[in-house]
C-alpha cells in the first residue's frame, strides 16, 4: 500500500536444516512445582517487549520463553533462537509443558523475527551492523542489504536464504506460507518512510502490496504503537502514529507533490489470506497519542476492532469489513500517566475492559453496545498487561512482578502469584484447553 513500485534484487540460496531426536526437556524452561499440579493449572501466554513467555498460572513459574523467544500468532507453539559457533539453533517449545519438541540448525548468526500461523515457517534476519541485540520491531536501523532466512522448524524442508537489496523487516507470513510480508524502510540507509511489500518464497521476487481495492501502494512515515493478530479474520492490525515535522519532509505522497506529513494516527490492516493492505483512519482526537496511551483489541467474533485512547477517554469502534469507524464514545479512564493502557474483551464481546490511569490505576468495564461505563474498581497492581479468563469470570492483571486474577463480579483479587518475568508484560492470556478447572486461578 506504499508508493511507487520497487523490486529489490534478490539472491536465493539453500541452507541445510536438521531436527533433533525425540522431544527432550528444556533445561532452561523447567516447570516448578509438583508434576500433578501442571495438568490442571492455567498456562498464560505473556507478551513482553523483549520476547514471549509461557507462565504457569498457579505458581507464576516460567515454563518456556523469555528474551528473544517468539510465539506463533495463535500462541500454541514457541520458538527460541541461540547462536553458537557461526550457526543459529532454533528450538521449538511446547508452551504448556516447557518441553523441547525439536530443533533446526541454520548457518549464520541470526535473530528470530516471526513465526507463521501454521507454525511451519520462521523468518530470521541477520542483525544490521551496529544494531543493538534484540532491537524493537518498528525502530529501523540503517542497512543497504537485508539477509533473510526462512526455515521450517520441523526440518521437513531445507531453509532458504534471501539477500534483499534494501532495508526490510519481516512482518507476517501469508496464511498459506507462500509469501512473507515485509516492511520496507526508505531510504534504506536513512529510514524515514515505509511501505508494505511481499517476498514470493518460490521465486524470490519482492513486490509491493496493493490496497484492498487494488489501489496503488503508497509510503508514509509511522511509529508502531501496538499490534494484534485476529485469527477469525486472518488480519493483522497495527496502530501507527505519524512522526511530525521534519521526519517525512521531502517525500512524495501517492497523490504526488512534496508533502509535509501531519501528525496522524491510523490502523494499518494486513490481510494474510488475501494479501492486501489498507490504512484505516481513526478519529482526529486520537491523533498524536503514544504507545502507553492507546491500545487496540478485536472482538471475539472478529467483527469489530476497538481502539482506545486513555488520555482522551475516547473509544472508537471500527467495522472490520468496511474498515471504517462506525461508533465512538467517551469514558473517563483515569489520569494519563506513563503506565501502559491495556484492553481485553469478555468472551461474548459484550464488555470491554480497560486498565489505565494513575498508578496503580483503575480497571473500567465498558458496555460495547452503548460504549458506556458499567463498573470500575482500583487495580490491584500497576497494570502493564490485561487478559481475560477463558470462561469470562475474571481478568488476569500483570504488573509489578505479579499476576493477579480479579473477579469481574466484585472487582476483588482472588489469587496472586509472583512471576520471574521482569519485563513489563503487555499482554497475558490463558492458552485454550490448558485445563483450568480445580486451580486457584480458574475462572
Amino acid at each position: 500500500m506504499r508508493s511507487s513500485r520497487l523490486v529489490p534484487a534478490v539472491t536465493a540460496l539453500v541452507l541445510a536444516a536438521c531436527t533433533s531426536g525425540p522431544p527432550t526437556e528444556a533445561t532452561s524452561a523447567r516447570p516448578t512445582g509438583s508434576p500433578d499440579v501442571l495438568p490442571s493449572a492455567p498456562v498464560l501466554m505473556a507478551t513482553t517487549d523483549g520476547g514471549d513467555a509461557a507462565i504457569d498460572g498457579a505458581s507464576g513459574a516460567l515454563l518456556a520463553g523469555g528474551p528473544g523467544t517468539v510465539a506463533s500468532p495463535v500462541g500454541d507453539t514457541m520458538y527460541r533462537a541461540s547462536v553458537a559457533e557461526g550457526h543459529t539453533v532454533v528450538t521449538t517449545l511446547d508452551p504448556r509443558s516447557g518441553l523441547t519438541m525439536g530443533s533446526v540448525h541454520v548457518r549464520g548468526e541470526l535473530e528470530l523475527a516471526i513465526a507463521s500461523v501454521s507454525g511451519t515457517a520462521l523468518a530470521l534476519v541477520q542483525p544490521a551492523p551496529g544494531a543493538p541485540s534484540g532491537s524493537l520491531p518498528g525502530l529501523p536501523v540503517p542497512r543497504a542489504w537485508t539477509p533473510v532466512v526462512v526455515a521450517d522448524p520441523t526440518g521437513g524442508t531445507s531453509a532458504a536464504r534471501f539477500r534483499l537489496e534494501g532495508n526490510f523487516e519481516p512482518e507476517a507470513f501469508s496464511i498459506d506460507d507462500d509469501r512473507l510480508f515485509l516492511i520496507q524502510y526508505l531510504p534504506a540507509e536513512a529510514p524515514a518512510v515505509y511501505r508494505v511489500t511481499s517476498l514470493d518464497l518460490d521465486t524470490g521476487e519482492v513486490r509491493p502490496v496493493t490496497g484492498r481495492f487494488k489501489t496503488p501502494p503508497e509510503r508514509m512515515p509511522g511509529v508502531r504503537l501496538g499490534q494484534v493478530y485476529d485469527p477469525v479474520t486472518s488480519q493483522m492490525y497495527t496502530l501507527y502514529s505519524n512522526q511530525p515535522g521534519a521526519y517525512a519532509q521531502g517525500y512524495e505522497h501517492a497523490g504526488g507533490g512534496s508533502h509535509e506529513w501531519p501528525e496522524e494516527t491510523f490502523v494499518h490492516v494486513l490481510n494474510l489470506r488475501k494479501g492486501w493492505a489498507y490504512c484505516a483512519g481513526v478519529p482526529k482526537d486520537m491523533w498524536g497519542g503514544t504507545a502507553s496511551e492507546q491500545a487496540i483489541a478485536p472482538s471475539p467474533d472478529g467483527r469489530w476492532l476497538y481502539i482506545v485512547d486513555a488520555r482522551h477517554g475516547l473509544i472508537a469502534v471500527m467495522d472490520t469489513r468496511s474498515l471504517e469507524v462506525v461508533r465512538t464514545g467517551r469514558v473517563h479512564l483515569g489520569t494519563a500517566t506513563n503506565a501502559r493502557t491495556s484492553v481485553t474483551l469478555s468472551p461474548d464481546g459484550a464488555t470491554l475492559f480497560v486498565a489505565s490511569g494513575t498508578e496503580p490505576g483503575t480497571v473500567s468495564a465498558i458496555s460495547t453496545r452503548g460504549l458506556t461505563l458499567t463498573d470500575r474498581w482500583p487495580s490491584p497492581v500497576p497494570i502493564s498487561g490485561l487478559g481475560m479468563s477463558l470462561d469470562g469470570s475474571g481478568l488476569y492483571a500483570a504488573g509489578g512482578g505479579r499476576i493477579v486474577f480479579v473477579d469481574i463480579e466484585t472487582g476483588e483479587p482472588r489469587s496472586t502469584v509472583p512471576t520471574p518475568v521482569l519485563e513489563p508484560i503487555v499482554d497475558v492470556d490463558p492458552l485454550p484447553d490448558a485445563g483450568l478447572a480445580g486451580t486457584g486461578l480458574a475462572g
